[in-house]
């Protein structure tokens, strides 16, 4: 048997997150160059009196960085209730501040109430702008202080975060994957004290005893991690974009989650009651054009009734998904209708009848979640619920945001969204002439577009020829064929690659710029944005055709869409600190793709409209102009 690749084995484990048999591998290769760290001692204290805290607070008063986790009794941080505080200002160090536990017999710390003592002993290090803070998903504990009145200031470092610039496309940024990945340590599982399924506790549920070493365990893994995801943040150039747009974007998005969105619940009862009436008529409909009565929720079903009783053509193995469907509703009445019977029946259920229940029972709001974490390209995604994927091509789908309105009287909703933003960041990143010249000229860019490919003046290009030029303008960008845009348009394939020769003769720019970015990610095996955001395409050489497109698609979009999602992000940060500055009532609720949404009392419209429009036009510069749409309502809906 032949030696080991040691250097291969180590960059597969690290890929696939195999971090236990990375240690094992650190021993077993026996180089005296590698060193097996020896069992670690944990000194952690568990803060059970006055003077015990005081000693504590003394400690933190002189240290150059403080580890902050919170213990809480839910995920949710607008539910969630304070168990314990943990701080740890030294390696393999930390102090757990209890407040609740199931033993306790009376206030530990001299006041009325133990949390309040401790908020009033702590409080002033997390307000503290001059106090360098660190933490893991830090703004899950600074939602939950800003409900308590205390607005954390100083945080510097985010592990989560640096974790996913460093790999957004790994699968877990969890503290113990961090641990394991780059301490080479194995953090006591969360499992091991709450349980898991139906039998799991919550945090206050737990001994004294249990909780206190997992929680100074996670403010001290925290701190360990936080100097080795700095250095290499530096060494991957990423540390200037880590400082300018993604640490000072956690208090915009604090504000955003703790203050919510108003929604109209009496109104959402209204649609569901209209979306159920709808889908009882589709049903009956259904059947009757079906012949017989059948579950239309049963794809197996169905598939007779199209294929065996209909005799319709089975264009994919009996597949009856949306695709199918498209491609049958000019045979026969009935795929159309169950299109638009599944469509009301996803509004209803995704979001008409779900996003009521979200409702905060104290707040009267819905407070969702906006993640930093998530996409590859940078851009922010949101749960519970998730307002990113909210239809607007449909008008039923619009419908929806007319729920959406402000909570008191006298006040609007002001809607701000970047126009064309993604056609204006190729044109800078790709230097086209054409393109550049049409933005510079203030044209309607898709009617240029058409005007370019069909060889038409620019007054006599058709509504029709311009919704193609819109499509092959935002397909073509992203790497779209000649297969998927003759699917796009419904046209032969033949017809769209013309159309493809075509644009890319009038834009040979963006030819060159799609070329040169796949040729960098190739040599490079990533590709970044305009700021430095970067991506890794170790999928594009890729021997499998499919694998391989996937890949080649992502790169091309990486810039483009992360470009974006870097100018959004600072502009919020812009607007949140002058908004803040000012002292305006008006409120930043929603970051949705491009657009941003406030909830603006009419008295501050004008000023607060303003501010807005120019903020967000000079976030990031372009060699074409930024343009923002603007529109006022008393709703979502009516602000477009």
């Amino acid at each position: 048997m032949g030696a080991f690749n040691f250097e291969e084995m180590e960059e597969l484990f690290r890929e696939l997150e195999f971090f236990r048999l990375q240690s094992q591998l650190d021993a077993f290769r026996g180089d005296e160059d590698v060193r097996v760290e020896p069992e670690v001692t944990k000194e952690y204290h568990t803060v059970k009196s006055r003077k015990e805290l005081d000693d504590m607070i003394s400690h933190l008063e002189k240290a150059d960085l403080i580890s902050v986790d919170i213990e809480s009794t839910s995920t949710d941080p607008m539910f969630a209730e304070i168990v314990g505080f943990s701080f740890a200002v030294r390696p393999d160090e930390g102090w757990y501040v209890p407040v609740q536990f199931p033993e306790k017999e009376s206030e530990l710390y001299g006041g009325k109430d133990d949390l309040t003592t401790v908020f009033k002993t702590v409080g002033p290090l997390l307000k503290d702008k001059s106090r360098p803070k660190c933490g893991q998903n830090i703004k899950y504990d600074m939602v939950i202080l800003k409900r308590h009145g205390v607005d954390v200031n100083g945080v510097k470092f985010d592990t989560m975060i640096a974790a996913h610039l460093l790999r957004p496309e790994a699968r877990s940024y969890k503290l113990d994957y961090l641990s394991e990945e780059h301490l080479r340590y194995s953090m006591q599982p969360i499992t091991d004290l709450i349980g898991t399924g139906r039998g799991q506790k919550r945090m206050d549920e737990i001994p004294l005893a249990d909780v206190s070493f997992y929680a100074a365990e996670d403010a001290d893994v925290c701190l360990q991690l936080t100097p080795i995801l700095k250095k290499e943040l530096k060494e991957t150039t990423l540390e200037v974009f880590f400082h300018r747009v993604e640490m000072p974007l956690l208090p915009c998005l604090v504000a955003m989650e703790t203050d919510g969105v108003f929604v109209d619940q009496p109104l959402m009862s209204e649609m569901s009651i209209w979306m159920e009436n709808k889908l009882d008529g589709f049903s009956t409909e259904i059947h009757e054009d079906a012949g017989s009565e059948f579950n239309i929720n049963s794809p197996k079903q169905l598939a007779t009734i199209l294929f065996d009783i209909l005799g319709l053509p089975e264009i994919r193995k009996r597949s009856t998904d949306v695709n199918v469907l498209e491609a049958l509703k000019n045979q026969h009445p009935l795929p159309e209708k169950i299109l638009e019977y599944r469509k009301f029946q996803k509004l209803k259920s995704t979001y008409v009848d779900v996003i009521p229940e979200l409702i905060h029972p104290d707040t009267g709001r819905i407070h969702s979640s906006f993640s930093q974490t998530v996409a590859a390209t940078g851009r922010l995604s949101s749960s519970n619920p998730n307002f990113q994927n909210i239809p607007i091509r449909t008008e039923e789908g619009r419908e929806i945001r007319k729920a959406f309105r402000p909570q008191d009287d006298g006040w609007s909703i002001l809607s701000a969204d970047y126009s064309q933003i993604e056609l204006r960041i190729m044109a800078h990143l790709s230097g086209d002439e054409g393109l550049r010249a049409a933005f510079a000229a203030e044209e309607d860019i898709h009617a240029h577009t058409a005007s370019n490919i069909y060889e038409v003046p620019l007054d006599s290009v058709l509504p029709e020829m311009r919704r193609t030029a819109k499509i092959v303008n935002f397909g073509v960008m992203y790497g779209a064929g000649p297969f998927r845009l003759s699917q796009e348009l419904g046209i032969p394939m033949a017809e769209s690659k013309k159309i493809i020769d075509a644009y890319f003769e009038r834009y040979t720019g963006m030819r060159e710029f799609i070329d040169e970015t796949l040729a960098f990610a190739r040599k490079e095996k990533y590709v970044q944005t305009l700021l430095g955001r970067r991506r890794q395409c170790h999928d594009i050489d890729d021997s499998n055709q499919r694998v391989r497109g996937a890949a080649e698609r992502a790169t091309i979009n990486m810039p483009i869409q992360g470009t974006a999602a870097e100018m959004i992000k600072l502009a919020m940060i812009a607007i949140h600190e002058k908004l803040s500055a000012k002292q305006f009532n008006a409120k930043m609720i929603l970051q949705i793709h491009d657009e941003l949404l406030f909830e603006v009392p009419d008295s501050e419209l004008a000023e607060v409209r303003e501010l807005v429009v120019s903020e967000m036009e000079k976030a990031l510069p372009l060699d074409v102009p930024v343009v923002v749409d603007c529109g006022v309502g008393e709703s979502w809906y009516h602000a477009h």
